[in-house]
């Protein structure tokens, strides 16, 4: 029983796309809920016949929050849902307090409605139910609060855990409701990098056993998209929203005016900002060829990497768990520029597979970042796409991780 967030409608959450085909082989029966899609989501990716897909509205949730977080009142103990860790962490902040209110009120409609959808069927003929919330947020503690209800059969809870969901300090309130509660009710929790398993763990020692690093994957379609040098191809993949920094990028690549290099930039990806992006290529990158691609299913950007040159990944986020968009250009063999930032050393390991840089580096350092590898002798280029091959087979290959996975969160006879 799987919860998304809109997967597979409309937009977002493209990395379920290879995994559910595997849950599908290893499971009798996959129950779909979307808990957060438009009021008419287009069902945008296909599902394998034994998934069946349901949908919440996010707007049907929202009508329903004032009533469910009133019904808290007094907010003593927020309904049993909250000790005294969770009382102790939001002591003297209202913010806060009405944070974990609406973390809870949001929690309870989505329960609600996904009792509602599961009473269609007969889930007492199954022999053991896996409960598995894609996040370590509030369908956690729906998967949670599910394996309840359906407390007579044998069922596990289990929950991956990326960024926003992980790390408390990219909230503005460094704060993440009922962390406590969720990691006592759930079976296990599964972070993407070893960056956020020992994050977890420094600060819930108590529930380590509960943590343990399940890495994502990305599907090898081999490395046909050979590398060319004139002009040095890079390469970008993102929504443009400020945490990417996308900027910084098109801000580095302007410093390079002048410096004699052939460069073309393809960025994939839209967002509020890309006619602002636009805009400044169009002023300061008229030196280069440059392109935005705008937003493109998964399968066209596979196609893009299978048979177009590429010679580096570049990756400017402030914040990150690990980067599938990286993955992805790592299982080609394309070596990346990324920033320091959450688990990203886990794919992108310094003069290895590409360079890593300090998350505050500078256009003008990001520059000189870039003038380095395109500088790079062919052998030493050539050295980098074959360790980015190697790291990808061994960690980050979709049918081995997915696969691993999928026996792992099986229901324990």
């Amino acid at each position: 029983m799987l919860l998304t967030k809109t997967f597979p409608f409309d937009k977002g959450e493209e990395f379920i796309e290879d995994e559910i085909a595997i849950l599908a082989k290893e499971f009798q029966k996959v129950i779909l809920i979307a808990t957060s899609t438009t009021d008419q989501p287009e069902q945008t990716r296909s599902v394998p016949e034994n998934v069946s897909v349901h949908f919440i509205p996010a707007s049907k949730v929202k009508r329903g929050l004032a009533g469910a977080m009133a019904r808290q009142f007094p907010f003593k103990d927020y309904k049993g849902y909250s000790g005294k860790d969770e009382r102790r962490a939001v002591k003297g902040s209202l913010k806060k307090r009405l944070y974990l209110s609406y973390f809870i009120a949001k929690s309870e409609i989505i329960y609600d409605e996904s009792v509602k959808i599961l009473a269609k069927y007969a889930m007492e003929k199954f022999d053991g139910i896996t409960f598995y919330s894609y996040w370590f947020y509030d369908t956690a503690m729906v998967a949670a609060k599910l394996k309840k209800y359906y407390g007579a059969i044998n069922g596990r809870v289990v929950c991956r855990a990326h960024g926003y969901d992980l790390y408390a300090y990219r909230n503005s309130m460094n704060y993440l409701p009922l962390r406590y509660y969720i990691l006592k009710n759930v079976d296990m929790v599964y972070p993407c990098s070893n960056n956020g398993s020992e994050y977890l763990k420094e600060r819930y020692p108590d529930y380590e056993n509960k943590i343990q690093t399940a890495y994502l994957g990305t599907r090898d379609f081999g490395t046909k998209g050979a590398s060319g040098h004139d002009p040095f191809h890079i390469v970008s993949c993102c929504h443009i929203v400020p945490l990417k920094r996308v900027d910084l990028l098109a801000q580095a690549l302007s410093k390079l005016s002048g410096s004699g290099l052939k460069l073309k930039w393809t960025h994939f990806g839209g967002g509020d900002a890309l006619e602002d992006l636009k805009r400044y290529a169009a002023e300061n990158l008229q030196f280069m060829e440059w392109k935005f691609a705008g937003a493109v299913r998964n399968s066209e950007l596979m196609e893009f990497y299978k048979n177009t040159p590429v010679n580096l990944f570049v990756n400017t986020s402030s914040t990150e768990g690990i980067p599938v968009s990286i993955m992805e250009a790592c299982s080609f063999g394309i070596p990346a520029v990324a920033t320091d930032v959450g688990g990203t050393g886990e794919i992108v390991k310094d003069g290895e597979t590409g360079f890593l840089v300090p998350a505050d580096i500078t256009p003008d350092e990001l520059a000189e970042t870039i003038r380095s590898a395109v500088s790079l002798p062919a052998e030493n280029m050539a050295k980098l796409r074959k360790n980015c091959r190697e790291l990808y087979l061994q960690n980050f290959c979709a049918e081995t991780n997915f696969a691993k996975f999928a026996k792992l969160i099986k229901p324990i006879s």
